[in-house]
Parts: structure tokens; sequence; C-alpha cells
């Protein structure tokens, strides 16, 4: 990994390390910065909207082995994490005994899984999981490690002959001014950009349509919520099965942007992570809507994102966006 040093005009390396030589444990500390950061790691991938069902998740009772980590779509499927600080053969293995067990669960042991949990991902869930329309799929698989034996890709690959889909990041640790510095990059698949546009649309046309926008009204607590759907409506449809407008505001000062209804407020993504894009919105925002980011800047999967929970800021977007003057 190169760094650019603008005062020189120059690259420079940053050291690289791993894992082990920054004294990083798997469980205790991957896994639980992680656990603690969801939703920058999940955006980090690239997956959109992803519940954590939980951490260390025993898949059967008759098993002494725990899942990584477990998570899950809006759209029903399971997520199953496998972690490896190091390459392991049998990595894969693993992954797919535990996501076997997985697709045998019904939403009640979903909802066990969360176990006490109060926070809000957690009560969403929930309230997912408890819907008339809601089923469940198959599970996926993503494996993250420092590296992978070409066994593990080579099997991965003749899976998907069979339709277990498998993803895999290769994690890489530098060192910079003190700190340890990780990014992910996807080893496989590798798709061809025809792919990529291929299997988006595939995964946004099977969720179509069986919610409407009136049942996701009957769950949102928030006053604003009807006024809200209905000035997004003149841009798009948006997505009721996903809660969601995406690419909307494209044309607008605070550029292309997703708009997700959550049970108490709006969530909003920006796509672009630049000291440009942040000094837009901190000016058209103002100090009403605190900002934070997500994903990363050298990935196109990055931006920043806001929460809108009252309608004093729902107002103040709205001008932000050009809905409204002043």
């Amino acid at each position: 990994m190169l760094k650019l040093d603008a005062s020189s005009k120059q690259l420079v390396p940053v050291l690289g390390t791993s894992l082990k030589q920054s004294n990083i444990l798997e469980r205790a500390d991957l896994q639980t910065a992680i656990e603690a950061s969801w939703d920058s790691f999940t955006a980090e991938l690239g997956f959109d909207e992803l519940f954590l069902v939980g951490s260390e998740v025993v898949p059967h009772e008759s098993c002494r082995d725990r899942i990584d980590l477990l998570g899950l779509r809006r759209d029903g499927t399971p997520i199953v994490f496998e972690l490896k600080r190091d390459r392991d053969k049998l990595q894969l293995l693993q992954a797919i005994s535990y996501a076997a067990m997985v697709a045998k669960w019904d939403a009640q042991r979903f909802q066990d899984a969360l176990g006490a949990r109060s926070d809000e991902g957690a009560e969403e869930l929930r309230s997912l999981l408890r819907g008339d329309a809601f089923e469940l799929r198959s599970p996926e698989i993503v494996l993250v490690a420092e590296s992978f034996d070409p066994e593990v890709i080579l099997a991965a690959d003749w899976l998907g002959n069979f339709e277990v889909p498998i993803s895999a990041f290769a994690l890489t640790a530098v060192e910079h001014e003190g700190a340890t510095l990780i990014s992910l990059d996807q080893r496989f698949p590798l798709f061809g950009l025809d792919d990529v546009y291929t299997r988006r649309a595939a995964r946004v046309t099977s969720a179509a349509a069986s919610t409407s926008w009136d049942e996701v009204l009957e769950e949102m607590e928030f006053p604003f919520a009807q006024r809200a759907l209905d000035v997004f409506r003149k841009h798009s449809d948006g997505n009721a099965d996903r809660r969601a407008f995406f690419s909307i505001y494209a044309g607008s000062p605070l550029g292309r942007m997703r708009i997700s209804f959550r049970k108490k407020y709006l969530k909003i993504y920006t796509t672009d992570q630049s000291p440009e894009a942040e000094a837009m919105l901190k000016e058209r925002l103002t100090s009403l809507i605190p900002l934070s980011t997500w994903g990363s800047e050298k990935t196109t999967h990055s931006g920043f994102t806001f929460s809108i929970e009252t309608e004093q800021q729902f107002e103040q977007f709205l001008r932000a966006v050009g809905e409204l003057g002043g």
C-alpha cells in the first residue's frame, strides 16, 4: 500500500503487517470490533441493510461449535460469516455445515437467537420476523481471512454450479501513524462489470411486490412518515419490501442517496465521502443533523450517513435537496 505525500508529491510505502504481528486476536479483537461496528463492516463489504442476529451463535443443539457472526437481510436471506485470522483449509467446510443448520431455522429460531437484546436493530428485526408476509430464504456464506488456500476458492467456485452463494474477502492490515488500518478486498467471486449489474438487477427484482407502502407506513412511528413517502414517491416508486428509495436525488446539491424507512426515523446514505461532499452536507444540513461516515473512502461503497428523527430536521433536509425554498 502506498501513501501520497502531498508535500513531496511522492508515493511513500506504508508498512504492511499481519493480525498476528499486531497482536489482534480472532475472537477477542477482530470479531468483537466487527460486532461493535456492524454497519461500517457490512457497508465495506457492499451489503445493504444487513441485520446482526448475533455472534457466537449456536446453529444446532447437537453442535458444540458456534457461528462467528450471523446476519439476516430484510429479504429473508441469512448470511453466515466465518472469520479466520490465518488461512484455514477447513474454513469453508465449517461455514457450509453452519449454513446447512441455519437453513432449517424458522422465524422463531431467529427471534430466539436475538436473546434479550433491546437495541434498535434487534427491535426492527423482531418486527420483521413477526410479519405475516416474511419468508426465509436459503443462507449465503461469507468467508473473511487474511488469505485463502487454493482449495477453498476452487471448492467455492465448484459449489457455485449448485447455486450455493459464497463470497470470500481478504483482510489486509497496515501500520500507519501508530494505528492498524484494515482493508477488505473481495477475492471470490471476481465479477465482470456485466455480471455485477445483472446480479444487482436480479436481487432487486426478486425482492419486489410482497409488501405495500401502506403496510410499511403502519409500522412507522415517526409523525412525518406519510409526508416523507408522498414527497419521495414523486421521484421514484421505491421498494416497499426493502423499505427504501434507491438512487434518489441524484441531481440535488447533496447528490445521489439511499433513503431507508426505519421504525422511528429515516436513515439517509449518501454515496460520496470526499471532503467537498462533506463540506456541502455540513453547509446545507447545518448542526441540526449530525453526520457520520459509512464504508471506506477508498471503495465505491462509501459516503456519509445521517438520521432524520424530527419534523424540524425533515424540513431542513427538504430545503437541502431543493424540495423547499429558503
